[in-house]
């Protein structure tokens, strides 16, 4: 399958899983109270560090090898399913003292009932990972849209029935549960692995290095909830919670499609002769022509959207929500720096250089024992400085790819931003020097109607390369952004 087919069934499934999640968060944010959605946050938050250690960078393991046999299957499905059965009783055992130290009972519960995902998720991620190996992404997409189904129509409906924080628990059981019977179907000759001693010294090597960079890694994502939970309380934790969800459910889900098929695809160019260097300066180019603009459109759109989507009980999330798109926008050149650097085998380097970038994230979020929630998040676009220059020297290390060259690939994209703003900027200007006071879903609907106007039309003069690609993935668009030029791939 080629990288336009992959791109297309993945942007499908993750349009259809969107629309699913938010129809779960719109519901539940209005079923849930704040605290009792952030007590769910801090245990997922406390989870996620588990669930990298499950996988153990195994999945990776597979994608990057040159050529894989059963034996190469049947030692990671082992490393997986001993190191996720030791997790499911850890986490089992500590349910106790974690809620302890949280203060607050109903973790435990939260738990000791997450802890069954660990023991279901080892028999499908072999699966997985081969189906990404071989850019099954139309098989990977039917997975993805069934799991979204499974899992919100599980947690919708235990809201409703007053399950509280513990109906998300219940969804994520029911999704992952549905995921391991519908792939054991899709490949059923590697659904029944069984454990090896063979080559376990291989997968441990590897593992070892790549979860450790990927653990360091969910500190950034995981550690605000985890650090401002204990600092600032629950509603804190909700409140940045619901900023930050802007970016997951749009930034987010673009950045899911890339990541999904970046790393098969880069591997596969690496085996294939390719020169790194210029496959990530091509591929950031047209990544960033889309995601920087979406950065700076989020950024202006946060308050009606969260107004809109959540409610008024969360006005306090929009003020929060600009300094986080910020943040994304100066690290947008290297977010997917990682995925690159792993899939030419150099997991030690990922590991070297997320310990410096989540260092100074951490660093920051742990002021918030003096500092306020709006004045730590002011500080986050610091840490993301920090992670360009950091990433930046160690794609130079590798792949000859130097900050200057980055720069020159990207520059074009942020060039799109005063385009794309310019008219709703106007549009912002009257409505918060009062000449004009909409409702909320008036202000987003102009608001996004003038932004999707402003990029088309920038993009059109621009001359951008993302304008051709978006055309080619999408042929309706040439209506709008005129028609391609010969491909000549």
């Amino acid at each position: 399958m080629s990288v336009r087919q992959a791109v297309r069934f993945t942007t499908l499934a993750t349009v259809a899983s969107f629309i699913l999640s938010l129809i779960s968060v719109v519901v539940v944010s209005r079923i849930l109270t704040p605290e009792e959605i952030g007590v769910f946050s801090v245990a997922v938050s406390v989870i996620s560090y588990t669930h990298i250690l499950r996988d153990f960078g195994v999945g990776q393991y597979f994608v990057q090898l040159k050529e894989i046999t059963r034996d190469h299957l049947r030692a990671g499905f082992t490393v997986m399913l001993l190191i996720s059965w030791s997790m499911a009783l850890i986490l089992f055992s500590l349910r106790v003292p974690l809620a302890a130290f949280f203060k607050h009972h109903g973790l435990e519960t939260v738990f000791a009932t997450l802890a069954i995902n660990f023991l279901i998720l080892p028999f499908g991620s072999p699966i997985m990972s081969m189906l990404k190996r071989e850019m099954r992404f139309d098989r990977l997409a039917i997975i993805s849209v069934v799991n979204s189904v499974v899992q919100v129509g599980v947690t919708v409906g235990t809201a409703l029935a007053g399950e509280s924080y513990m109906s998300m628990a219940w969804g994520s059981i029911a999704g992952n549960a549905a995921n391991v019977v519908l792939m054991s179907c899709m490949k059923p000759e590697i659904a029944l692995l069984t454990p090896t001693r063979r080559g376990l010294s291989t997968v441990l090597s590897f593992g070892s290095k790549s979860s450790a960079g990927s653990l360091v890694g969910e500190l950034g994502v995981s550690g605000p909830d985890l650090i401002l939970g204990k600092t600032l309380g629950f509603t804190s934790v909700a409140i940045f919670s619901r900023a930050s969800s802007l970016n997951n459910m749009l930034l987010g889900k673009v950045n899911d499609i890339v990541r999904q098929i970046f790393l098969p695809a880069f591997a596969q160019g690496i085996r294939e002769g390719k020169r790194p260097a210029d496959m990530y300066a091509d591929a950031m180019r047209l990544i960033t022509g889309i995601t920087v603009p979406l950065l700076s459109a989020l950024a202006i759109l946060a308050q009606p959207m969260i107004l809109f989507f959540f409610g008024q009980q969360w006005q306090d999330a929009g003020a929060l929500a600009l300094y986080l798109c910020l943040y994304q926008i100066v690290r947008a050149p290297t977010e997917f720096a990682s995925n690159a650097l792993i899939a030419g085998g150099h997991a030690s380097t990922v590991l070297r250089s997320e310990a410096i970038s989540q260092t100074s994230i951490l660093a920051i979020l742990c002021l918030s024992v003096r500092l306020d929630l709006h004045t730590v998040v002011c500080l986050l676009p610091i840490a993301s400085c920090i992670h360009f220059l950091s990433f930046g020297y160690a794609l130079r290390s590798h792949y000859g790819l130097s900050h200057q060259a980055l720069i020159a690939a990207v520059l074009p994209s942020y060039k799109l931003i005063p385009g794309t703003l310019a008219a709703t900027g106007i549009l912002e200007i009257a409505i918060r020097t009062g000449y004009w006071q909409p409702s909320a879903f008036l202000h987003l609907a102009s608001a996004s109607s003038l932004i999707a106007c402003g990029y088309i039309w920038t993009l059109r003069r621009s001359g951008h390369p993302v304008r051709e690609e978006l055309v080619r993935l999408v042929p309706p668009l040439s209506r709008l952004l005129g028609e391609p030029q010969t491909d000549a791939r």
